[in-house]
C-alpha cells in the first residue's frame, strides 16, 4: 500500500483539475493539458501553495503567540485591540510594511541588496518543502531529509553577511560579522548532536528517526545533545540572548540597519519562519514528532489529522520555551558568546556523542526501556 503525502495529494488534485479543463478544449489542446509533464508542473505548483500558505499562517501566528507569552511574562497582555484577542495585529503590521516604501542608500551595492533578503527568506521556506509533518504530510520519501534540512539552515551566514556588507554601512557589516562568527561557531554543535540522534536512530531520515522513538523519546536519554541543539537554535535564530547580530543598543539595529518597508518584512518573517524550522527539528529529533506514548489512549490520537495537530501542539510548546528564554535571559557579549560555543559547546556535544554510543551497546535503559535495532 502506498503512503499518501502531501505531494501525492497534489498531484490527484493536478489530475481532477486537468480533466476538468481539458474537457472544455478540442484536440490537440486537450491532450496537451492531460500530459504528463503539464500535469507534474501544475501538481508542483499546489504543492508549494499549500506549503506557503501553511508556513505564513503558522508564522504569524508564532508572532502572535511570542507577543501574547511576553506580555504574560512582564505583567501585560500583549496585542490585543486589533482583532480577537489581537489576531489580526500581525496582518496590520505586515499591510504597513507593505506599504512602505524602500529606501536603498546612494553607495550600496544593488545587487547584493536586494539579493540577501530575497534569498534569506527563499531558502527559509524551501526547508518546509522537506520537512515531515505527519505520515501524511511531507512531500514524499527523501532518504537525507535532516542533513538536507540542516544544509540549507545553513545558507543564512551568507546572505546575511551579503546583505549586511551590500548595506555600505559600518554598523550593518559589523552585525553581518557578528552573525558569520555566532552561525558558523554554534554549527558545529548543533551538527555534533545531531550525529547523537543520528547514532541512536541509525538514519538520517527524519520519518525513520520519529519511528525509531516508539519506545521512547530521545529527549530522556538524549538530554545532554538536546541541550546543546536548543542553545545552538537560539544562535542560529539570533534569540536573545544570542541576538548580538542585531543588538539596537550597540548597532542601531545590526546587518538590518538599513533596510524598510517590505525588505524588512522579509527578515522578519525569515526570523521566525527559521524559528518554526527549529522548533519543527527539536520536535522531531527528540520529542516523537507526530507521535504519542504507547500508554496514550488511541482516543486522543485516532481522529482526523491527529499527527498534525499533536506536532503542532509540540512545536508551538517548543517555542513557548524559547520566548520563556528571551523573557529571562540578559544578551551576553561576543567574547562570551564565542567562548560558550567553542570551549563549552563542543565538548558537550562530545559528550553527547559518547552517551549515545553507550546507548546503542547498552541497548536498554531503567525507567526508558529498550533502543530499537539501527535502521530497523
Amino acid at each position: 500500500m502506498s503512503t499518501v503525502t502531501l505531494f501525492s495529494v497534489s498531484y490527484d488534485l493536478s489530475t481532477v483539475i486537468a480533466r476538468g479543463v481539458a474537457s472544455v478544449f478540442p484536440q490537440p489542446i486537450h491532450g496537451w493539458i492531460l500530459s504528463s509533464d503539464v500535469v507534474l508542473g501544475f501538481a508542483i505548483l499546489f504543492f508549494a501553495i499549500i506549503l506557503l500558505a501553511a508556513s505564513m499562517i503558522n508564522t504569524i501566528m508564532l508572532i502572535w503567540w511570542e507577543r501574547k507569552l511576553l506580555g504574560r511574562f512582564m505583567d501585560r497582555r500583549g496585542a490585543m485591540h486589533v482583532g480577537y484577542a489581537g489576531l489580526l495585529q500581525n496582518f496590520a503590521d505586515g499591510f504597513k510594511l507593505f506599504r512602505k516604501f524602500t529606501v536603498r542608500p546612494r553607495e550600496a551595492d544593488s545587487a547584493g541588496f536586494y539579493f540577501g533578503p530575497t534569498a534569506y527568506m527563499a531558502t527559509s521556506l524551501i526547508i518546509f518543502g522537506v520537512l515531515p509533518i505527519s505520515t501524511g504530510w511531507n512531500g514524499g520519501t527523501l532518504p537525507l531529509t535532516l542533513l538536507l534540512a540542516l544544509v540549507i539552515f545553513s545558507f543564512a551566514p551568507l546572505f546575511i553577511f551579503v546583505s549586511a556588507w551590500s548595506s555600505n554601512n559600518k554598523y550593518s557589516l559589523m552585525g553581518g560579522m557578528r552573525s558569520a562568527a555566532q552561525m558558523i561557531a554554534y554549527e558545529v554543535p548543533i551538527l555534533l548532536a545531531v550525529v547523537a540522534v543520528v547514532i541512536v536512530a541509525g538514519s538520517f531520515d527524519l520519518t525513520t528517526i520519529v519511528y525509531e522513538q516508539q519506545n521512547y523519546w530521545f529527549w530522556g536519554p538524549l538530554v545532554v545533545a538536546l541541550i546543546v541543539f536548543v542553545a545552538g537554535m537560539l544562535a542560529e535564530m539570533e534569540r536573545i540572548p544570542f541576538d548580538l547580530p542585531e543588538a539596537e543598543a550597540e548597532l542601531v539595529e545590526g546587518w538590518n540597519t538599513e533596510y524598510g518597508g517590505m525588505l524588512f518584512a522579509f527578515f522578519m518573517l525569515a526570523d521566525y519562519l527559521r524559528g518554526l524550522v527549529g522548533s519543527f527539528l527539536v520536535v522531531l529529533l527528540f520529542l516523537g514528532g507526530w507521535t504519542l506514548p504507547t500508554w496514550v489512549p488511541s482516543s486522543l490520537t485516532s481522529f482526523p489529522l491527529a499527527g498534525i495537530v499533536i506536532f503542532m501542539v509540540k512545536t508551538y510548546l517548543v517555542f513557548g520555551l524559547f520566548v520563556w528564554v528571551r523573557a529571562s535571559l540578559p544578551r551576553v557579549r561576543t567574547d562570551q558568546l564565542l567562548r560558550v560555543g567553542w570551549n563549552r559547546m563542543i565538548p558537550l556535544s562530545l559528550l553527547a556523542i559518547f552517551l549515545a554510543a553507550v546507548l546503542v551497546t547498552v541497548k536498554c535503559l531503567p525507567l526508558f526501556g529498550c533502543v530499537p535495532s539501527p535502521g530497523v
